[in-house]
């Protein structure tokens, strides 16, 4: 999560996280110093396992990945990231003493985003990232707030699914009463409340589905998740628990207090809005055969959510309509 400058008080940009893997020490101590005074937050590793170990708790923004590895070649190692949904987007950029074109083309080949052979100009190689991390940030299937895939991406997922028959629960994530803490807040602050719903998703996910999940982001407050059926009720109750947890964090302690906020409704009247919570609309389908009936039902189920009474903790409803 970003943090606040103590002078001006506006959110400073988050450190990029870079992963350095490489058996060698002295190249993790080399590219360390070269990175210390920029805004770059340097990890090294030292095996493909100690990589596939991280990825299952935290995401980096960036690899460097050299070829080779005392437990597993690099380029399938860099296959293997790219396999699963949700590390696929993460930067790579190999680092190898080989210069010639057929392990240039290798390495294309296994996903990654780019090579720079050994030994390397530590001028080049922060160019290098930068581009890399630039190129990321404008990757329109991207959210630019969370990282995360999205509509797209999304239903790319959810056909290939259908097509390998391979059963899955779909749940749509809606904060409710965001529209307002914007309002009061500012955007800044709603920012931070988004990437928060992304975090505790994400976290939840992963805890409970191994890597069997996907995490997006439509837009918004609009999150998806797609899990196995046996586990989506499970993840969906965590993220709810978690979240109804930190939220009153992000109000004052006045508007905590009251349990609401005042400001403006879209009909410019003024109206009181209770503190933010979850909506959940959980889809476990039978046999599917459409992604957009999977979505209707989604949105249904979330139009229904929204008509009810607000209560103070988050909601979910499960439909199994879905036999087509």
């Amino acid at each position: 999560m970003a943090v606040k400058d103590s002078v001006s008080g506006d959110f400073l940009p988050d450190k990029k996280k870079i992963l350095v893997i490489d058996d060698d020490v002295n190249v993790a101590i080399l590219i360390s110093a070269l990175f210390k005074k920029f805004n770059y937050e340097l990890t090294p590793l030292y095996s493909g396992k100690e990589l596939m170990d991280y990825l299952k708790k935290s995401k980096p923004d960036l690899i460097l990945l050299d070829l080779k590895l005392p437990d597993i070649n690099g380029l399938d190692l860099c296959k293997k990231i790219r396999e699963n949904p949700y590390n696929s987007d993460i930067p790579i950029v190999i680092l190898s003493g080989v210069a010639e074109l057929d392990a240039r083309v290798d390495v294309i080949e296994s996903g990654a985003d780019d090579y720079i052979t050994k030994p390397f100009d530590v001028r080049e190689l922060r160019a290098r990232i930068n581009r890399t991390l630039s190129r990321k940030k404008v990757d329109t299937s991207l959210n630019p707030l969370t990282a995360l895939p999205g509509s797209p991406s999304i239903e790319e997922f959810i056909k290939t699914r259908i097509k390998n028959n391979k059963n899955f629960g779909f749940a749509y994530v809606d904060a409710d009463n965001f529209k307002s803490y914007n309002d009061v807040y500012g955007y800044a602050r709603g920012d931070e409340v988004i990437k928060k719903i992304a975090e505790i998703i994400i976290s939840a996910t992963k805890k409970f589905s191994g890597e069997d999940y996907f995490v997006g982001h439509i837009g918004g407050d609009d999150f998806v998740l797609i899990t196995s059926q046996d586990k989506t009720e499970t993840v969906v109750e965590e993220v709810i628990r978690e979240f109804d947890s930190v939220i009153g964090g992000f109000y004052s302690e006045a508007d905590r207090k009251t349990g609401s906020i005042t400001t403006l409704d879209r009909q410019n009247k003024m109206k009181s809005f209770p503190l933010m919570t979850l909506s959940v609309a959980v889809v476990i389908p039978n046999k599917p055969t459409h992604y957009a009936k999977i979505v209707e039902n989604a949105f249904e189920i979330k139009r229904y959510l929204k008509s009810l009474p607000h209560k103070k903790t988050s909601k979910y409803h499960k439909d199994r309509r879905i036999n087509e």
